[in-house]
């Protein structure tokens, strides 16, 4: 699909929202607080390895459409982030060589949360995060050169640094900023250095129906000390490609200090088990593999709270690790969701430094004083 086409189906789509919301406005709708976006981009795709730089020939071109619903203040972090809006969106791009890294198709969720307000006008942030599907990837016949993306399908991040301006009694909005997209499979497949992708971009956007009026109320009295225990595991293959795919496992101990209602700071000891590290070893005859294979470390930890939704940050180091090879520090990046009074689920990313080392999926149980 190219971008004329993109684009018409958009107005089409508009046109027919448009349509469904001229009905009696004093029935509660559907299209109450919905918006639907378009948005054009220019951009480049950002060189993190010198290995890349010959393989980019042109400029990106990129669609971003969404839909979704501004907040009005019916759960109380609704207020405490400025009344953000959620939703659904689509990214389609080039990535500067159609032979090699050929075109994404996006899908992802979103939050778009106002920083700062001044009468008709916001400075916000958007984050996105879902799956991509890239029509190119690594093949030994035929795309050899293709040192950056092993499968075709991946994970999808969206940042988005925008200065918006309501217009028409707050209907339309028009938007313009800067916008960084990535995509890698976390090493699942390799080669994994991954794709990131910078712009410069233009929206609008429009609200149909009527647009709640926001809800303002005292904010609920917040447990201050959270205790968790998680276990968490992925697969991953080795750096060089064909090598097969090993299960990596750890467990994490995390204590967490609510320091504002917005986030929390804490801290937390991790045992690792790298299945591709073990292989390693026997290839190096190693007298003892599967136990040098693992690894302890202890780390320190940042989590926004966005309802019973944490996006959370983290900095680690290995105590001691008899196998050396990927340094001592290692971060995650990623989300917990707590699924009921003790229970919760767990995806992060964990790299060293840029480099993607495994997607951990895990539960864990948790409690609050």
């Amino acid at each position: 699909m190219n971008i004329k086409s993109i684009l018409f189906y958009a107005i089409i789509l508009l046109t027919t929202f448009n349509s469904s919301a001229q009905n009696d406005s004093s029935k509660v709708k559907f299209t109450d607080n919905l918006f639907i976006s378009s948005q054009y981009s220019k951009g480049m795709l950002l060189v993190h390895r010198e290995s890349l730089s010959s393989l980019i020939e042109d400029y990106t071109t990129s669609i971003l459409l969404e839909i979704g619903k501004s907040t009005y203040g019916k759960k109380s972090w609704h207020q405490l982030y400025r009344y953000p809006s959620l939703g659904v969106g689509y990214f389609y791009s080039t990535l500067g060589n159609d032979d090699i890294f050929g075109k994404i198709n996006a899908l992802y969720g979103f939050i778009d949360a106002p920083y700062f307000q001044q009468g008709s006008f916001n400075f916000d942030f958007t984050f996105g995060f879902g799956l991509a599907y890239l029509n190119k990837k690594y093949n030994l016949k035929d795309n050899i050169y293709n040192i950056a993306i092993g499968s075709h399908i991946n994970y999808f991040v969206h940042f988005s640094f925008d200065f918006k301006a309501n217009l028409l009694d707050r209907k339309l909005y028009i938007k313009t900023g800067l916008g960084l997209n990535h995509t890698s499979n976390g090493k699942i497949q390799t080669p994994n250095l991954g794709l990131n992708l910078a712009d410069w971009h233009l929206s609008a956007g429009y609200y149909f129906g009527r647009q709640n009026s926001r809800i303002i109320q005292a904010f609920p009295i917040r447990n201050k000390h959270t205790f968790m225990f998680i276990a968490a595991g992925g697969v991953k293959e080795f750096t060089e490609p064909n090598h097969g795919k090993y299960f990596a496992g750890n467990s994490t101990f995390e204590y967490l200090y609510t320091v504002m209602r917005k986030s929390s700071w804490g801290a937390g000891a991790d045992y690792f088990y790298d299945g591709v590290v073990n292989q390693r070893l026997i290839q190096s005859e190693d007298p003892n593999p599967f136990l040098h294979a693992g690894r302890f470390g202890i780390h320190a930890s940042y989590t926004i709270n966005y309802g019973k939704i944490g996006f959370i940050v983290q900095l680690g180091s290995y105590i001691a690790p008899y196998y050396k090879n990927d340094g001592y520090l290692y971060h995650r990046i990623g989300f917990r969701a707590k699924l009921s009074k003790h229970l919760l689920a767990n995806v992060t990313m964990k790299t060293h430094w840029a480099r993607a080392d495994i997607v951990e999926f895990g539960l864990g149980y948790y409690f609050t004083k």
